[in-house]
């Protein structure tokens, strides 16, 4: 999980040019816990968003394309979800949803 978190951290970290923030927020109840990695960068566009998940797909000038499909791979390996939303020019916020048993 700690492979995940840092993937999707990163990730956040690179999209935000110029010193913008990055957001990680944890929250939890009985049923499961949810981690909010939120950036202010310049979003993606519907086609990356579409693709995002597929391995070695990428519009990064550098990088494998893995890193996205692993992360999906362990959150779902620990019975999780992933859900990413985005605006080009607003940012993206990925949440990851872990059952707490």
């Amino acid at each position: 999980m700690e492979r995940a978190l840092v993937n999707l951290i990163n990730n956040a970290i690179e999209a935000s040019e110029g010193g913008r923030s990055v957001s990680v927020r944890g929250e939890a109840d009985d049923q499961k816990v949810r981690i909010s990695i939120r950036d202010y960068g310049s979003g993606m566009d519907k086609e990356t968003l579409d693709n995002i998940f597929i391995p070695f797909y990428t519009k990064k000038s550098y990088g494998t394309g893995l890193g996205m499909a692993i992360a999906k791979k362990i959150i779902e390996g620990h019975k999780g979800a992933i859900h990413i939303e985005s605006r080009v020019n607003a940012g993206t916020e990925v949440v990851v949803e872990l059952p707490c048993s």
